[in-house]
């Protein structure tokens, strides 16, 4: 029982332990959240009731919060509003007064804009009465041909008066005033000049009378002094009468007289109508004491008019020099011929060469006591622009009679140091000639004007004012509109001072040329390159050196930029050259020497050594050193061992034991008649001898076969019974009209297979190397090595006979009976080009040089019809390194041409001129635009080729005119070969906006004909990116027309270099950079004056081909019409 209470007990235990492990936990946490919820909700209810409670006190403090808060809103509102009134009425105060401001700037800026167009007015009506006035002097409208009556200036009607005028008045209306001050200064500028060119003579006259008078004492000073004095009285008063008519050139006839000028009987040739006009033209500014631009179409003959007027002075006025001619380099010989020609009374000093050369030329012309009569050392001095700023020292010290400037746009930059040279020296009278006076922009023709009439012209900012502007921009066709009347006045002032004539105008029996542009597209090549050109090229980049073409630095990088693009459109090879790709040569090698020295046979020693060397002693070598060389107690040969004889199928014993069995591989042999000993022997014969021996079998089989296999002869019982016949003969072949033959469809099969390909059978191994070089002294190893060397038979076989003996019977028998059935010409010249092996080198096809460029392509097929017509080609470019490729095709071609550009001696190009006139033979000549397109004479051209084209239009069209001039008796047709949609057709179009402007301020155009605007950019940009640089360009412009004006002469330090970057011929510029120094010759040798060189060595040139795979550089000199080239080896 006391064990089942116990039972019991633990049992009540254990339930109670359980009841308080799982559920007095839930208890408590019940009970506390229970706790928590009730504090919860007292203190909400406290709350409350306390806000219930306060209530009644907050709501009297908050209703007087608002009361004040409402007037502290109020409060601000009306300070607000009051501000805001004294505000308005302040604005309104000002703008009234601003307005009123503006309406006085306004008014202001009227008067002042009346008073600068009376100012103006009275600036041209000065210049536009002083051409007035010279005008009805010179007739220049009668002489150039114009029949209508030209408009009298403003002024020009007036009475002169005498005494003080009134001051001029630029605020006063009444322009009667302005117009007799212009009247008045222009006829005192006339007079000027014709004071200073009075005085002038007057102390020529003086020093040529002292001058006289010296020498003469001088010659008669052994004589006594009483009678040198009585002699030398006599003597020197009828040479000189300063009061006499004879030196009228002291008392010029007045401006209403007449002049009229007859050829001078001194000049050797008839001139023209037109040209003896000219003369007048020339004559009458000579008496006036005026300069003048005598600017004729090219080949008008404006040499010849220049030098009748010198023989016209000599003659009539007794004045004999010192004249000037300065001309570019090309053109010196031809001035000195042309004298010499013309006038040969008249003595012509060429003043060119070495320094040493000048210095000796200059004694002629440094003495003081020289007297220029007709007896005098030298009459004309002929020089270049470069030597002239080079000595100008000595020029300046001479008084001058006549400067006359050739190509006169080598002047046409006004801040450059040969501008300022020229105008600084003494002289009497200038004259310019130039078939374009304008080439860029109207900058030019200023410069032009000021240097013929610095009083006249003196401020480029006023001649901008009044002509630049208006007249570049509407041949730009950028919104501004020319004024015929502005234009009508521009050309009234140029008449009296210019003189231009046309070739249609004046010459019938010279045709007018006919032009024509031909466009090509790229080749695949060119195009690849171009278009990675223009993936590098980075558009908003290009925009702001577009925008910021002010800075040097950014120009050239934009130039360069062009530059590789023009390269890219001329030849892809400009850009990137292909090259001859071949292995390494580990090798030594002997230089050849000249092979025109050889003679007919060249020796050709084997002097290619691989630099490894190995010394073989000789008893090594008699005791079996080498394995071809059997020792002394050698039992077998090496060819003879049991290796050799065992593994060898064609051993005799081989061959009859398989002859032995039913299908024997050697079974052939029967029916060839051939023994096994003859197959072994044949096994054992080098390779070229199994050739003769093969070749020698079947020619004698095709000589027996007609009596050996017909049964009718008794020869056929000798025969083999197995042996087969010799395939029959074919002697007929039957050919169908209009089909082609099976050979010709079999060779042009192969020809168009891709197999043909040469570049398809290259294997380039990454080195090569010629034999380990072996050395013994002993004598049979060298004669045996020199015998493998020689080799004189297998020569023999694979060359053949030479050229020289292939015409001897005799030589060829000899060769018959050693190698029978082998052609003379061997077998490397008989056999197909796809048999022989290609050398391990890759060297590029000639004809890629024509099929890379699209241009040469066309030029190639051009110039194949132009042979057969039998004409002659001028081909023009901008790239020296462009003719040198050329060169490489018409040596492909076999064209005979001639090459000039700026490296060619004066020598040179004058021999290359008569040889180019002279020499039907001669094809193509080759010239550079800028040294080969002025002043020479190439009539015996019919046809002109631009390969590329020139920034200056006038450079093309003085080119061009280098064979469409007076001689010119075929019809002249011009090339343009244009690649379409690159910068090359941009740049055709830049030249013809240059053309238009030229063409609108000398009277050939009117503003309504003129082109769409172009900038050199515009191809790599869209529309909307024009849009925005056309925009920033018009701002720019706005803000420079607000800067201050430049003094003449002058202009910003950036003017120049952007002109030269512009105007650079070569394309070897960019990467070159010169020191600052050598700025002014590089300015100097601009128009192609070659620098001295070294004395050069002559060498032919190659055949087809024969360069290609070289660099193309620099080949200063000439070439010669049969391929020699004279210049650095």
């Amino acid at each position: 029982m006391a064990k089942r209470v116990k039972a019991l007990e633990e049992a009540q235990r254990k339930v109670w332990t359980n009841i308080a492990r799982r559920d007095v936990g839930k208890v408590y946490r019940f009970h506390s959240s229970g706790f928590q919820a009730r504090q919860t909700i007292i203190n909400r209810v406290a709350t409350q009731c306390s806000m219930q409670a306060r209530k009644v006190y907050t709501r009297s403090a908050k209703n007087t919060k608002d009361a004040q808060t409402k007037g502290k809103r109020l409060m601000r509102e009306m300070l607000v509003f009051w501000k805001k009134n004294e505000k308005e009425e302040r604005d309104v105060r000002r703008r009234e007064q601003k307005e009123a401001i503006d309406r006085a700037r306004v008014e202001e800026e009227k008067r002042e804009a009346a008073r600068q167009a009376r100012k103006l007015e009275f600036l041209i009506s000065q210049t536009e009465l002083y051409s007035h006035f010279v005008g009805n002097k010179l007739k220049t409208a009668q002489i150039e041909g114009e029949g209508a009556e030209a408009e009298m200036p403003a002024g020009a009607q007036l009475n002169d008066v005498d005494g003080d005028l009134q001051a001029i008045d630029f605020d006063d209306d009444d322009h009667t005033n302005i117009h007799l001050h212009a009247r008045r200064n222009a006829q005192e500028a006339i007079a000027l000049a014709r004071q200073k060119a009075e005085d002038f003579d007057t102390q020529a006259a003086l020093e040529r009378k002292t001058n006289e008078a010296l020498k003469l004492a001088k010659a008669q000073a052994h004589i006594r002094a009483e009678e040198t004095v009585e002699d030398s009285t006599t003597s020197a008063t009828p040479l000189v009468d300063l009061d006499s008519d004879e030196l009228n050139f002291q008392n010029p006839t007045s401006l209403t007289g007449e002049l009229t000028i007859k050829q001078p009987d001194m000049l050797m040739a008839t001139l023209k109508e037109y040209q003896l006009k000219g003369l007048n033209w020339l004559g009458t500014l000579y008496e006036q004491g005026i300069n003048g631009i005598l600017a004729d179409e090219m080949g008008l003959g404006k040499t010849v008019q220049s030098i009748s007027l010198l023989a016209y002075l000599a003659e009539h006025h007794d004045i004999w020099g010192p004249f000037l001619v300065v001309s570019p380099a090309s053109t010196l010989h031809n001035w000195q011929q042309e004298i010499t020609r013309f006038v040969p009374k008249l003595k012509a000093l060429p003043y060119w060469g070495n320094v040493k050369d000048r210095t000796t030329l200059r004694k002629f012309w440094s003495k003081k006591e020289i007297s220029y009569n007709e007896d005098a050392p030298f009459h004309i001095l002929i020089t270049s622009y470069q030597l002239i700023t080079q000595d100008q020292q000595y020029f300046q010290r001479v008084k001058w009679q006549y400067m006359i400037l050739d190509e006169a746009q080598n002047i046409k930059n006004s801040s450059s140091a040969r501008w300022k040279t020229l105008l600084g020296f003494q002289c009497r009278n200038r004259l310019l000639l130039t078939g374009t006076p304008i080439q860029n922009s109207m900058q030019e023709l200023w410069a032009l004007l000021h240097f013929i009439m610095p009083s006249l012209f003196d401020s480029h900012d006023e001649f901008n004012e009044w002509f630049s502007k208006d007249i570049e921009n509407a041949a730009e066709n950028k919104g501004s509109r020319l004024n015929e009347h502005q234009l009508r006045r521009l050309h009234m002032i140029l008449k009296p001072f210019m003189l231009r004539r046309v070739k249609r105008h004046v010459q019938n029996e010279l045709s007018d040329k006919i032009e024509k542009d031909i466009y090509v597209e790229l080749s695949a090549r060119q195009r690849a390159l171009y278009r990675a050109l223009l993936a590098n090229v980075s558009v908003a980049d290009l925009l702001e050196k577009a925008q910021n073409m002010g800075d040097a630095d950014t120009a050239r990088s934009l130039m360069n930029l062009v530059m590789q693009f023009r390269k890219v459109c001329n030849h892809p090879e400009l850009f990137e050259r292909a090259d001859v790709v071949a292995p390494f040569s580990f090798s030594t090698f002997g230089r050849p020497g000249p092979l025109s020295r050889e003679g007919d046979f060249v020796n050709l020693s084997y002097s290619t050594r691989n630099p490894i060397e190995l010394q073989l002693p000789s008893l090594l070598y008699q005791d079996g050193g080498l394995l071809d060389v059997p020792r002394e107690d050698a039992p077998l040969r090496y060819d003879r061992g049991p290796i050799a004889t065992l593994y060898n199928i064609w051993s005799t014993d081989w061959i009859e034991r398989s002859l032995q069995e039913d299908q024997s591989t050697y079974s052939f042999l029967r029916f060839i008649d051939m023994s096994p000993s003859e197959a072994h022997e044949i096994h054992l014969m080098p390779m070229l001898q199994r050739r003769l021996k093969a070749l020698h079998r079947e020619s004698k089989l095709a000589d027996d076969a007609p009596y050996m296999f017909d049964p009718e002869f008794v020869a056929s019982h000798l025969i083999h019974p197995y042996e087969l016949p010799p395939p029959p003969l074919v002697t007929v072949i039957t050919e169908v009209d209009g089909l082609p033959q099976l050979r010709q469809i079999a060779s042009m099969a192969w020809l168009t297979s891709c197999l043909s390909r040469k570049d398809l059978h290259w294997f380039i191994p990454p080195a090569v190397a010629p034999p380990i070089s072996m050395h013994c002294t002993d004598r049979n190893f060298l004669e045996h090595q020199a015998a493998v060397l020689d080799a004189p038979f297998e020569s023999l076989l694979l060359y053949g006979l030479p050229p020289d003996f292939r015409e001897s019977t005799r030589d060829a028998s000899a060769f018959e009976e050693r190698a029978p059935g082998i052609p003379i010409s061997g077998l490397l010249q008989s056999s197909p080009g796809n048999q022989v092996p290609s050398p391990p080198m890759q060297v590029p096809e000639a004809r890629r040089l024509i099929y890379d460029s699209a241009k040469l392509a066309r030029l190639d097929s051009l110039l194949h019809e132009l042979k057969a017509g039998d004409h002659k080609v001028l081909v023009y470019f901008q790239m020296t390194k462009m003719m040198d490729l050329m060169e490489e095709y018409l040596i492909y071609r076999q064209y005979k041409y001639l090459r000039l550009d700026g490296s060619s001696k004066l020598e040179d190009r004058r021999d290359m001129v008569m040889e180019w006139q002279t020499r039907p033979d001669i094809f193509v000549f080759l010239l550079s635009t800028r040294a080969g397109g002025l002043g020479i004479n190439l009539t015996a051209a019919d046809t002109v080729v631009f390969y590329d084209h020139d920034w200056n239009p006038s450079n093309d069209a003085q080119a061009m005119d280098r064979a469409h001039r007076l001689g010119q008796t075929r019809q002249v047709t011009v090339y343009r070969l244009i690649t379409r949609g690159t910068i090359d057709e941009r740049i055709v179009q830049l030249a013809t906006v240059k053309k238009d402007v030229q063409d609108i301020v000398v009277g050939n155009k009117t503003f309504t004909e003129v082109a769409k605007p172009s900038e050199i950019v515009q191809l790599l940009l869209n529309e909307d990116q024009l849009a925005s640089l056309d925009s920033s360009a018009t701002a720019a412009g706005s803000s420079n027309r607000n800067n201050t004006r430049r003094p003449v002469g002058q202009g910003t330090g950036l003017d120049t270099p952007l002109r030269d970057l512009w105007t650079d011929e070569g394309d070897e510029f960019f990467g070159q950079p010169q020191a600052s120094g050598s700025a002014s010759i590089q300015e100097l040798e601009d128009d192609g004056t070659p620098v001295p060189t070294t004395e050069r060595r002559r060498g032919r040139g190659g055949g087809p081909g024969s360069r290609r795979g070289r660099k193309p550089g620099p080949k200063p000199g000439r070439r010669r019409a049969n391929g020699a080239a004279e210049g650095d080896a």
